[in-house]
C-alpha cells in the first residue's frame, strides 16, 4: 500500500509524529515491562516505524529513521542506559525494520501479512534483524556493563521478535480497516467479545500461581483467530504479553508456585507467546488464504453461471443414474419446462419413446468408457405438446477411482436447422428437375417431341466420331413432308402443326430405339441410324415412306427422303450435304420416294 507523494514539509511532520509515538512506546515498554536488567519483555515502538515503512513510498523512509533513531537513543538514555549504549540502542531500532523490509521486498511489491508466503518472509526477517540487532546490543551491554552475553542476547532477541511480531500485524490490519472503512459493527462486537473472553481467560490463567493454566489460553486466541484473523491473533498476543507480564511482576503466574529464578520466568514466558504468536499469525494466515481462495471460486461460479445462463444452448449435468443434477435457464425457453421442477427427473422423461432405445444405446457407450464423449440426434416433447428434433453431445464424468459418476454437456435444438436442411434439399431437388426439364427442352422439339436441330447435330457428332473409333457404319437420312406450304396455307398452321406430330409420330415408330429422330427445321427432319450401312437404311426409310403415305387421315400426305451413309473420310456436313443432295432428287423426280446418295 503506498501513499501518494507529499510535500517535503508534510513527510517530514510525519516522520516527527512516528518518532513521537516510537518514544512513547518505548518509554511505556521500558517503564511498564523491564526486569532487573533494564530490558522490556515486549519491545513494542519498532513495530511503529516497520508499520509505517510498509505503508509509505520508500522517499519517506530515511526521515522517518532518523526521528526513531532520535526517539530511541532518547528513550533508552531516560530510561537508564549510557548515552554510548543509547546511541547504539537507536540504532538498531531503525535498523531492524529495515531489515525486515529487505526480506518482504517491500517497495517493490505490496506485503500482506495475511498471505502466508509474506508471513514467512516476516517471520524469517524479524528473526534475522532481531538476531542481528540482539548481537549488537549483547556484545555492547557485555562490554560496557559487564552483561552475560548470552542472556543479554536472548532477551533482546525475543522481546525484540515479540514486538515487531504481535505488533506490527495489529498496525498494518487496523490501518488497512480504518482506510477502507470495511468493517461492520457485527465484526467489531463479535471481535471485542472475542478479545474479551482473551482477557478474562488471561487474567484467570495468569492471576494466581497455583496450577499451571497457561493451555487455557488456546482456545480463545484460536477463537479470536478464527472471528478475526490476524487482527484476532495479534490482538490476542498483546493482551496475553500485557495480563502476564503485569503478573509475573507481581509475583504470580502458572510458573509462580516453582521455585526458579525470575529471569527464567520471564523467558519461558517470552517463549510461551513466541509460540502462540506464530502458531496464532500462521492459521490466521491460512484461513485467509482459504478465504481468498472462496471469494475467488465464488467470483468465478458467478462468472460462470453468468456466462452459462446467456448461454441460448441447454447445458446439463446428470447423476449416474441419468437424473438431472443441472441445467441452465435455457432448458425452460427449450422445452416449456421448468428447471426446478426438472431437476431429479430422468433425462428420458421428456424423450419420444421411439428414440429412448437408441439413445439409450448411445449412453451405454459413454458408462462403459469405450467412448469419452457421444453425440446423438433425437426427438424431444415440449411442454406445449410439439415435437422437435435436438442433438445432445455428452462427455462422461468419473471420480478419482475412475468410476462413471455421470455426464454433463450440452442439448442443441436443431429442427430449424433440419427444416432449413429440408428446405434446401426440396430446393435442390426441384432446381435438379428444372434444370433437367430445361435441358430436355433445350435438345427436344417442343412441337413434335423429338430431338431438337442442336441435339441431332450433337449426337451426330458423337455417332460419327464412335463409328470411325469401332470402324461401324453409320448412316442417315433426311426427308420432308411434300407440299406442306399447301397444308397451312388451306387448312391452317395449327392443322400443320398437327400434321408435322403426325408424321413424327409415323417416324418413332418404325424405326429402332437406338435410332435418332430430329426436327432439323420447319417440315424437314432427319434419322440417325448406327451401324446401319446404306441399304439397310433405305429400307427403314422407305418403310417410313409408305406408313406416311398409307396413313389413314383427312389430310393425307406424303414425304420425300434421301439418304447417305458414312464412308472413311466423311464429316457430319458431308453426310447431310449428300444426304441432303439425294432428298432433292426425290423431290424434282415426283415427290413421295427415296433415293440414296451416289
Amino acid at each position: 500500500m503506498s501513499a501518494r507523494r507529499l510535500p517535503a514539509y508534510r513527510s517530514w511532520a510525519a516522520a516527527a509524529i512516528v518518532g513521537l509515538a516510537h518514544f512513547a512506546a518505548a518509554w511505556a515498554s521500558l517503564a511498564l515491562t523491564r526486569w532487573s536488567n533494564g530490558l522490556a519483555s515486549v519491545w513494542l515502538p519498532n513495530a511503529i516505524l516497520l508499520a509505517y515503512l510498509l505503508l509509505t513510498h520508500r522517499r519517506r523512509w530515511p526521515a522517518a529513521c532518523a526521528a526513531v533513531f532520535v526517539s530511541g537513543t532518547v528513550a533508552n538514555w531516560a530510561g537508564g542506559a549510557p548515552f554510548e549504549l543509547a546511541l547504539l540502542f537507536g540504532a538498531t531500532n531503525a535498523g531492524e525494520p529495515l531489515i525486515v523490509l529487505a526480506m518482504l521486498r517491500a517497495g517493490q511489491m505490496p506485503a500482506d501479512i495475511e498471505r502466508l508466503s509474506d508471513l514467512m518472509r516476516f517471520v524469517l526477517g524479524t528473526v534475522l534483524a532481531c538476531a542481528l540487532s540482539a548481537t549488537l546490543a549483547a556484545g555492547a551491554m557485555s562490554y560496557a556493563l559487564g552483561a552475560q552475553f548470552s542472556y543479554a542476547w536472548m532477551s533482546w532477541f525475543v522481546s525484540a521478535g515479540l514486538g515487531l511480531l504481535i505488533a506490527t500485524p495489529i498496525l498494518l490490519i487496523g490501518y488497512r480497516h480504518w482506510r477502507l472503512r470495511s468493517v461492520d459493527r457485527r465484526f467489531i462486537a463479535e471481535g471485542a467479545a472475542a478479545l474479551a473472553l482473551v482477557f478474562a481467560v488471561s487474567v484467570v490463567a495468569f492471576g494466581q500461581n497455583s496450577l499451571p493454566l497457561s493451555f487455557i489460553l488456546q482456545p480463545p486466541v484460536l477463537f479470536a483467530t478464527f472471528r478475526m484473523r490476524a487482527l484476532g491473533a495479534a490482538s490476542s498476543a498483546l493482551i496475553v504479553a500485557c495480563v502476564g507480564t503485569f503478573f509475573i511482576m507481581h509475583g504470580a503466574g502458572p510458573a509462580a508456585f516453582v521455585v526458579m529464578p525470575f529471569a527464567v520466568r520471564i523467558a519461558l514466558f517470552q517463549a510461551f507467546l513466541g509460540l502462540t504468536i506464530l502458531t496464532a499469525l500462521s492459521i490466521a494466515a491460512m484461513l485467509a488464504e482459504r478465504d481468498r481462495f472462496s471469494r475467488q471460486l465464488s467470483e468465478r461460479e458467478t462468472q460462470y453461471r453468468s456466462l452459462v445462463d446467456s448461454v441460448s444452448d441447454v447445458i446439463f449435468r446428470t447423476d449416474e443414474k441419468g437424473r438431472w443434477t443441472y441445467l441452465n435457464p435455457a432448458w425452460e425457453g427449450q422445452t416449456g419446462y421448468p428447471v426446478a421442477e426438472t431437476i431429479g427427473t430422468s433425462f428420458l422423461k421428456h424423450v419420444i419413446e421411439e428414440d429412448r432405445a437408441d439413445f439409450l444405446e448411445r449412453l451405454k457407450w459413454l458408462e462403459s468408457g469405450l467412448f469419452p464423449q457421444v453425440r446423438h440426434q433425437f426427438r424431444f416433447r415440449t411442454a406445449s405438446g410439439e415435437h422437435r428434433w435436438g442433438e445432445a453431445q455428452a462427455n462422461r464424468i468419473v471420480d478419482a477411482e475412475g468410476r462413471t459418476i455421470g455426464s454433463a454437456g450440452i442439448i442443441v435444438d436443431i429442427s430449424d436447422r433440419l427444416a432449413l436442411a429440408a428446405m434446401v434439399d426440396e430446393a435442390r431437388r426441384q432446381a435438379e428437375q428444372e434444370a433437367e426439364a430445361a435441358l430436355r427442352l433445350a435438345s427436344t422439339d417442343e412441337l413434335t417431341d423429338v430431338a431438337s436441330r442442336r441435339a441431332f447435330l450433337a449426337a451426330f457428332a458423337e455417332q460419327l466420331s464412335a463409328a470411325k473409333a469401332s470402324d461401324t457404319p453409320l448412316s442417315v437420312a433426311l426427308f420432308d413432308i411434300d407440299h406442306f406450304k399447301r397444308v397451312n396455307d388451306r387448312y391452317g398452321h395449327a392443322t400443320g402443326d398437327e400434321v408435322l406430330k403426325r408424321v413424327a409420330a409415323i417416324a418413332r415408330g418404325c424405326v429402332r430405339d437406338r435410332d435418332v429422330i430430329g426436327r432439323l427445321g420447319g417440315e424437314e427432319f432427319g434419322i440417325l441410324m448406327p451401324g446401319v450401312s446404306l441399304h439397310q437404311a433405305a429400307t427403314i426409310a422407305e418403310r417410313l415412306r409408305i406408313a406416311c403415305a398409307d396413313a389413314k387421315t383427312d389430310i393425307p400426305v406424303t414425304i420425300s427422303i434421301g439418304v447417305s451413309s458414312a464412308v472413311a473420310n466423311s464429316t457430319t456436313v458431308s453426310l447431310l450435304k449428300q444426304a441432303d443432295e439425294a432428298l432433292y432428287r426425290a423431290k424434282g423426280e415426283g415427290r413421295n420416294c427415296l433415293r440414296m446418295a451416289a
